[in-house]
């Protein structure tokens, strides 16, 4: 089909000919079936005379009463624009896509001159469809709304009260149609054009500069003037560019006789986009100030902006506001409704067909009902209105599917996941684990921020400058989620309401998470406390050894180490309480002197175990001996042993460990496990003898016991402190472990000392220094594979030895300083010195 174009542009006549009266007055009273709803008298005629020429095989035929045919299709006018602008070729992609789908009609596309010109045709009933400038038609529809209340006056001076809209329309012109939306197809920008190098930051910055805000009649100029109003200004107070078209204002501003250029197009148009790449001018955001009122005054506009990349050096977005150019046609009583609908159902289809048509694909056209402005008071024709709920319909349907299905795999995944025993606890038995979990109150202020950012963004993108896109909207609602709420920054209620409990359920969320952290490091703190490795064992616990747990937890070697107390159920209960309030202890209620109540406490993997003497004012038979305890430290340890013995032995026959590891109740006895428990496995256990027992009590395990009669060492030492003055303050300062003093620390010697003299190690530890220095004072001697490491103390330490003891493998050095990193730096960088010494003794051996 070829297509029909007119030649010129078409304008409506006002005043029907007389002769064209006649015509129709004859062709009335000819026809066989009179309408009562026929086109009124003063409708312009179907085939006005300036109508465009067609070809003879082109030609629309028409029949008396019926609607002008083209190839059998009936044409309905359609409103279109300039020739080469962009409402034409909007039209003519609408026409091509009529024909791709084999509609049953054709369109006698109209060429007029913009928003303007359609609004008042399609009001006059001389379109049937029109291409409108939304705020355009909106201002039009606003002006048939508002007249409805003074239609009763008695004169025409209340209708002449309502002018002012856009375009000039009126409220009598409003009156003669009602305005019907088919749907948005494309979407123009308000591009501010600044000849470069200025930058303007508000419009009052122009003076008496020269603009270009568009030509009138067109829907840029409206959009223009109630830009410059919303500044604060008018369009006579600006020195306009006039009567000229677009493509004379860029030639001006290529000029340079034009500073500022108002420009509603789409976003990437190649005119701008050629006069920005020749380095003329550059695109200005409009102020923030202008946009607030121009979205308040105008709500038929919204709020976007111009992304980067769409001109040459744009690198970021620009906020502007944007209007949707739509497809209107009018519910008059006179029209055939039936017939009407069929067309209007032909233009959705060609109008979706041309969304997806690639040769259309620079126009942009994207068919949409709602979501193009921030308020939309024209309602939808029946047919759009029909065709939008079945496109929800679907879109519900297609997501409720989707989310069964998800819904669906993620129960057959749990449920596979079970079986395989990958998932065992269920997470009504595990409340507790979850909630102290920080993960869960994280995810839940991420879950709160992220859908709080789409709906606050849904809501205000379209009217709030400050909320442009989905970035601006993030940021915002993560300043209300930690407690920085304004109500200036959203402007609906629904958007105030949502940030607010943003802003409560955000708080409660981050102090939820601070909880489980806390507790997190908590637990953690307390498994490091409760370990079973290099821990101290307390065991028969009495009260006047408090001291004793606080210089254990003062700063120290001993400070992080694991302490595990046992005590007896003779211990009043008020030093159970104060001992349950030290940080880092675990206590345990158990028999001491029950091997099989010591097994849990791992005594081999022990670095020390403590025994004390009973409390003389318990009852006799509520103290426990410190002999039998360390019998009972003996076979729990031997018990131990056994354990991994089975163990090992069920790993190289292939047994299952859980059945291996049982030991019967006999291996925990003495006659059984005790003798034959290798020493190396037994812990150093330090016991606190009395003065009455004889040290030949403990002889049977010296290699593994360390007697210590506390009583004889605190009188010792409260004679030397009554003696001496000095040595109270020596005492405090070698167990107190403060920062401004030394302790004493050992070391392993270093093998470059291994088969040398005592002697060197003293040189060399006086000659380097640390922080402090290194005092060293003697030696503690290797146990050997077969002994425990604290066996024989009294033997193997070697307080100020002689000169010429020779240092052997695994001896340890013993020596005050000011913490132990500093005594092994020392040792560390002592090979070189200490090679230095030998040479010299050797030179000075053979002078």
């Amino acid at each position: 089909m070829r297509s029909l174009r007119p030649s010129r542009p078409w304008r409506p006549s006002r005043r029907p000919s007389l002769a064209a009266g006649l015509l129709a007055l004859a062709l009335a009273l000819a026809s066989t079936t009179a309408r009562a709803e026929a086109a009124p008298a003063d409708a312009p005629a179907d085939a006005p005379a300036d109508a465009p020429e067609t070809t003879p095989e082109a030609a629309p035929t028409t029949t008396s009463g019926e609607r002008p045919r083209l190839n059998g299709k009936p044409l309905y006018r359609f409103g279109a624009g300039s020739k080469r602008g962009g409402f034409t070729r909007i039209g003519n992609a609408l026409r091509s896509s009529l024909e791709r789908t084999g509609a049953p009609i054709d369109l006698d596309i109209k060429y007029t001159d913009g928003s303007c010109e359609n609004i008042r045709l399609l009001l006059e009933g001389e379109l049937d469809y029109a291409l409108v400038q939304y705020d355009v038609a909106a201002e039009a529809y606003k002006a048939g709304r508002v007249s409805e209340g003074l239609v009763a006056q008695p004169d025409d001076a209340a209708t002449e009260a309502v002018g002012g809209f856009m375009c000039g329309v009126s409220a009598e012109l409003a009156r003669k149609a009602q305005l019907r939306l088919i749907g948005a197809l494309t979407d123009g920008a308000v591009h501010m054009l600044v000849h470069r190098p200025v930058r303007l930051s508000n419009f009052q910055s122009i003076g008496d500069h020269r603009i270009y805000i568009g030509k009138i009649g067109s829907g840029s100029f409206e959009t223009g003037k109630v830009i410059v109003g919303a500044a604060g200004m008018t369009v006579d107070d600006l020195n306009r560019l006039k009567g000229v078209g677009s493509d004379d204002a860029f030639a001006a501003m290529r000029a340079g006789e034009l500073l500022v250029m108002l420009r509603t197009t789409e976003p990437g148009h190649p005119d701008i986009a050629g006069v920005i790449a020749s380095g003329v001018a550059s695109v200005n955001p409009l102020p923030d100030a202008v946009l607030d009122r121009l979205i308040d005054g105008y709500p038929y506009y919204r709020v976007c902006q111009i992304e980067p990349k769409t001109y040459p050096g744009l690198e970021f977005g620009l906020p502007t506001i944007c209007v949707s150019t739509v497809l209107l046609t009018t519910d008059s009583p006179g029209k055939d409704r039936a017939e009407h609908n069929r067309a209007t159902l032909a233009l959705l289809d060609a109008a979706q067909d041309a969304t997806t048509n690639s040769e259309d694909e620079d126009l942009g056209i994207k068919l949409r009902w709602h979501g193009f402005a921030e308020q939309e008071p024209i309602p939808l024709h029946e047919v759009a209105e029909g065709r939008e709920i079945s496109a929800r319909r679907s879109m519900i349907l297609r997501y409720g599917g989707l989310t069964i299905i998800l819904l669906t795999l993620t129960l057959l995944l749990r449920r596979y996941l079970r079986r395989r025993g990958i998932l065992r606890d269920r997470l009504s038995s595990n409340f507790e684990g979850h909630l102290s979990n920080p993960l869960v109150p994280f995810a839940a202020f991420a879950v709160l921020v992220l859908i709080s950012t789409v709906i606050v963004w849904s809501l205000e993108h379209d009217s709030n400058a400050h909320l442009r896109t989905l970035d601006d909207s993030f940021w915002e609602i993560n300043t209300f989620a930690t407690g920085n709420f304004s109500a200036e920054t959203v402007k609906s209620s629904t958007a105030r309401f949502i940030g607010a409990m943003a802003t409560i359920a955000g708080l409660g969320f981050l102090a939820w998470f601070t909880a489980a952290l806390t507790s997190l490091f908590g637990r953690d703190q307390t498994r490091l406390f409760q370990r079973l490795k290099g821990h101290i064992v307390i065991l028969n616990f009495r009260e006047d050894m408090l001291p004793l747990i606080r210089l254990l937890r003062s700063p120290g070697p001993t400070q992080f180490r694991s302490i595990h107390v046992v005590v007896s159920d003779a211990l009043p209960k008020r030093v159970r309480l104060h001992l349950a309030r030290i940080k880092g202890l675990v206590i345990h209620h158990e028999n001491p002197e029950v091997p099989d109540d010591l097994v849990s406490l791992r005594l081999p993997r022990a670095a020390r175990v403590v025994v004390l003497q009973g409390d003389p004012r318990y009852n006799k038979s509520l103290r426990y001996h410190p002999l039998r305890i360390t019998r009972a430290v003996h076979q729990a340890c031997g018990a131990e042993h056994h354990q991994r013995a089975l163990g090992t032995a069920a790993k190289a026959e292939g047994v299952s460990a859980d059945q291996s590891v049982v030991l019967p109740p006999a291996l925990t006895t003495l006659a059984t496990a005790g003798h034959r428990t290798p020493r190396k496995v037994l812990p150093s256990t330090l016991v606190e003898a009395g003065d009455h027992e004889p040290r030949e009590l403990f002889d049977p395990f010296r290699g593994w016991v360390i007697p210590v009669r506390g009583q004889e060492l605190a009188d010792a030492w409260l004679a030397t402190a009554s003696a001496d003055p000095a040595f109270p303050q020596l005492f405090h300062s070698l167990v107190t472990f403060d920062e401004d003093n030394s302790e004493v620390y050992t070391a392993e010697l270093p093998e470059w000392f291994h088969g040398h003299k005592w002697t060197l190690v003293r040189r060399v530890l006086y000659t380097l220094e640390g922080r402090c220095g290194v005092v060293p004072i003697g030696l503690f001697r290797s146990s050997g594979a077969e002994l425990n490491a604290g066996a024989d103390l009294q033997r193997r330490l070697l307080v100020n030895p002689a000169l010429d003891t020779l240092i052997d493998p695994g001896d340890r050095v013993l020596a005050l300083a000011e913490d132990e990193a500093d005594l092994r730096d020392i040792l560390r960088r002592s090979q070189r010195l200490a090679q230095e010494l030998l040479e010299s003794r050797r030179a000075a051996a053979s002078r």
